[in-house]
């Protein structure tokens, strides 16, 4: 074999590998783009890493497709030299005048895959940017506006309907813990989510001073009309933070939280268990209710775990007082409830 047949033997396989190489390249890319939004899609409430991975998908895009270009020069630098060193064995796939029709000019275009290729690393670059984008502006936004307004505008639609299944079930009942706790000395209880007002009409019954906090303005209503002439504030407020002076200036030696957690977004739950805890004395404890089943979205609630939920609370400076497992009170069979009590830490 002459020095020249070897030359074009190995260009040829050169060319070849090349090729091999560059149709490996979009599977990279799906297999990264796919792995990373995977990753993005796990992520709960981890913004910082969510921006990476998508960013990642961004720039990764990118620069695969810039690879491609490069592979794509390289192997036509390698065909220029097949041409010219046997010309008469070399297949000519470039667009010529005898293709008459769009079809035969669209498929005979030069670098045809290169093209195409790169449209779709576009397109998922494209779409990884559009993503990351509005990941933060629906953070910024749920960080400035309440994101509860679908769960107010449920209870304020079905307040009536509601009323007779929440006031049927006795507080006895809901908190057989805590029946306890207000037989003593009188305490200042801030009732979240206060519903009817049947918690906060027990407690204030007991003499206590309770202050009923409740966004719906057609439950408050129903409230102040089922429990009037005791000693309770009725305050239209909601987590995660609190704008009603009232609820500014003081703490509480106990806070409950029945059934208002799941309609806590994610990315707001850090700073209503930051106001849980600011709103409680040191000596004082909260008690959250978690919802356990299927999420209702035309009520407004959010997918939770308890282990997510304990996180959070130690995170925030609480002692995580398991109070125990209980069944629906309204005997829904796919729903089930669990208790906690949060004690502030004695250096929080």
């Amino acid at each position: 074999m002459s020095i020249e047949q070897s030359a074009y033997e190995q260009n040829y396989q050169q060319f070849r590998s090349l090729n091999q190489i560059m149709w490996q390249i979009p599977v990279l890319a799906m297999t990264l783009t796919g792995g990373l939004w995977f990753g993005v899609s796990r992520l709960s409430d981890a913004p910082l890493l969510t921006s990476a991975l998508l960013l990642t998908a961004v720039f990764g895009n990118l620069m695969l497709a810039g690879i491609l270009y490069r592979f794509r020069h390289v192997m036509q630098c390698y065909l220029d030299w097949l041409e010219e060193a046997f010309p008469e064995g070399f297949v000519n796939a470039s667009p010529n005048s005898s293709s008459k029709s769009k079809r035969e000019r669209f498929r005979n275009t030069n670098k045809k895959v290169r093209t195409l290729f790169s449209y779709m690393l576009y397109w998922a670059s494209a779409w990884s940017l559009v993503v990351f984008l509005g990941y933060w502006y629906d953070r910024e936004w749920s960080l400035k506006v309440p994101n509860s307004g679908t769960a107010v505008a449920f209870y304020d639609a079905h307040a009536a309907t509601l009323a007779d299944g929440y006031e049927s079930v006795a507080f006895e009942d809901a908190y057989p813990f805590l029946v306890t706790l207000f037989e003593g000395a009188p305490l200042t209880v801030v009732d979240i989510g206060a519903g009817t007002g049947r918690d906060a009409a027990w407690i204030a019954e007991r003499g206590h001073t309770v202050f009923a906090v409740e966004p719906s303005e057609s439950m408050r209503t129903i409230a102040q009309k089922l429990h009037d002439g005791l000693n309770i504030s009725w305050i239209d407020d909601r987590l995660p933070r609190f704008s009603d002076p009232s609820l500014e200036a003081r703490d509480f030696d106990v806070v409950l939280a029945n059934a208002v957690w799941m309609h806590i977004p994610r990315t707001q739950r850090d700073e209503a268990m930051r106001q849980l805890h600011s709103s409680t004395k040191p000596e004082g404890s909260a008690f959250v209710s978690l919802r356990l089943g299927p999420q209702d979205s035309e009520r407004g609630m959010f997918e939770i775990s308890s282990s997510e939920f304990v996180a959070r609370a130690e995170n925030a400076g609480f002692t995580v007082v398991p109070m125990g497992d209980f069944a629906d009170l309204l005997e829904r069979p796919d729903v089930s409830w669990k208790m906690y009590r949060l004690d502030r830490t004695p250096e929080s």
